[in-house]
């Protein structure tokens, strides 16, 4: 089905290009100027709708990850110590929803703007989160000094930092444009890691910052994806 989706798709829009040139041929013959105004705004509107989904998509994984946090919390907050199996098992868990989520997401994309996975960006985000898992789980944490509930905030904080600052650079490298956007992301956790060791409950602290850095990046791609719709539009 979703083959047939995209070949309909395709087909109408090389008809209506092939329609365009014919029409300028028959015009030119005629010895008439034909502006080629209408086949670019045509261009211009194809590629704002798939920035504007690509936005979309991204502030949908973010906000994911936003509920799934939360969930977290609210499922330990009534624990005083909150065992380590079910932090496993809830974390793996939303991980499996995630990738299905996100294959249906991809899917949705495909139809609407005929665009396929990177496959390059998929394999540099994965390889980004293993190396921060490594550098903000194992080794950061016996670089500092403080009990286990600030070593664990600490790992925490930088091990998102890391992990969506690596995105920045595999976006930037496969994509060669910046994702301004994550910035958030990456700057709310590492500004307070320095506050950890003065805060009584620093694991609660530490996801708070996250969920903060988290917000304001999926508020910022989607104030991009309506920019993008604005301008297609015409509005200033």
């Amino acid at each position: 089905m979703l083959d047939f989706r995209r070949n309909l798709k395709y087909r109408v829009t090389k008809y209506y290009i092939r329609h365009f040139f014919q029409k300028r041929v028959m015009n030119d013959e005629n010895g008439e100027v034909y502006e080629t105004n209408e086949l670019k705004s045509v261009l211009e509107k194809v590629s704002n709708k798939m920035i504007s989904v690509r936005n979309i998509r991204i502030a949908m994984t973010f906000q994911f990850w936003l509920v799934v946090m939360a969930g977290y919390y609210i499922l330990v907050a009534p624990l005083r110590n909150p065992p380590i199996w079910m932090t496993a098992v809830y974390w793996s868990f939303g991980l499996i929803v995630f990738i299905a989520t996100s294959r249906r997401i991809w899917k949705k994309i495909e139809i609407l703007t005929l665009e396929k996975r990177n496959v390059r960006t998929d394999i540099g985000i994965t390889i980004s989160w293993i190396i921060a898992s490594i550098l903000g789980w194992f080794i950061v944490p016996h670089l500092i000094e403080g009990n286990f509930f600030q070593k664990l905030a600490v790992a925490l904080l930088s091990f998102i930092s890391l992990a969506v600052f690596g995105m920045i650079l595999v976006l930037l490298v496969t994509t060669k444009k910046f994702a301004k956007e994550m910035v958030p992301a990456v700057l709310a956790p590492t500004m307070i890691i320095p506050l950890v060791h003065l805060i009584e409950n620093p694991i609660y602290f530490a996801g708070m910052g996250i969920v903060f850095g988290y917000s304001l990046t999926v508020l910022m791609y989607l104030y991009s994806a309506l920019k993008v719709s604005e301008n297609d539009q015409g509005i200033d």
